[in-house]
């Protein structure tokens, strides 16, 4: 096959059968020794976290009790039965966290559990890994996705690569960016209302809301990063200004 032939084919990244391997098989035993090892354990019951009890597919309160009443084999039976399905749901809400990043030259398309992105190869000016989270640029510098993965640089630089996308070892407009201060200049007071509201979610640990707010900047033409609860941010510049 040759090179201009094998470019054409899409590069796809995402997780291999060793990951969905160990998923499967490393959560649950380690939930079935932990398990075990509470068993032998007294007064276990009471080294339990109260959030353990809320997890799907896992005892409530009142099987939780019941265990308490047992002893000796049946005991730790129960408990590594437990600890089996904890580790089975560990496994599965890994899943909510990958991401499957497809390109060729017709574009790029980003999926995770409940969510597709998908933009044209004309969309695309440059990409970069920002810390974990993979980002798409437009012409114009704003943002088109940031999605975080546990993907490898290189296996996302030869993916982008292949395909002639430019790829970035830095955010290329990382100098524009400057630190936001409530009731700065330069900012229309929509988007000072949306940076107070995203560091009250940064604070709070709030990803999603986060995530939501981001988007909102986007939309009133602010990018925005942070570094802790620290935001940095930089205009989208009028009239599509290109990447430089």
């Amino acid at each position: 096959m040759s090179a201009e032939r094998a470019t054409n084919q899409p590069s796809v990244v995402r997780e291999g059968a060793v990951t969905h391997v160990l998923l499967w098989t490393g959560f649950p035993l380690l939930g079935a020794a932990a398990g075990w090892v509470l068993s032998l354990v007294p007064g276990w019951l009471g080294l339990l976290p109260g959030w353990a009890a809320a997890l799907p597919l896992l005892p409530g309160p009142e099987q939780i009790d019941a265990l308490a009443g047992l002893t000796g084999p049946v005991l730790t039976t129960a408990l590594v039965v437990a600890g089996v399905a904890a580790g089975g749901v560990l496994a599965l809400l890994s899943y909510n966290d990958m991401v499957a990043v497809e390109v060729d030259t017709e574009g790029v398309r980003i999926t995770r559990p409940g969510k597709r992105s998908e933009f044209g190869r004309d969309r695309v000016a440059a990409v970069f890994l920002d810390g974990k989270d993979l980002v798409v640029l437009g012409p114009d510098t704003a943002e088109l996705a940031r999605e975080r993965t546990d993907h490898g640089a290189g296996r996302l630089r030869a993916a982008f690569e292949a395909h002639g996308y430019r790829w970035c070892d830095a955010d290329p407009h990382r100098d524009a960016f400057q630190r936001w201060v409530d009731g700065m200049p330069g900012l229309e007071q929509h988007a000072q209302a949306v940076l107070r509201a995203r560091r009250t979610a940064l604070e709070a640990k709030d990803t999603d809301d986060g995530a939501e707010l981001r988007a909102e900047l986007a939309r009133l033409g602010v990018v925005v990063r942070e570094e802790g609860h620290r935001q940095y941010w930089r205009p989208v510049p009028r009239g599509g200004a290109q990447d430089g």
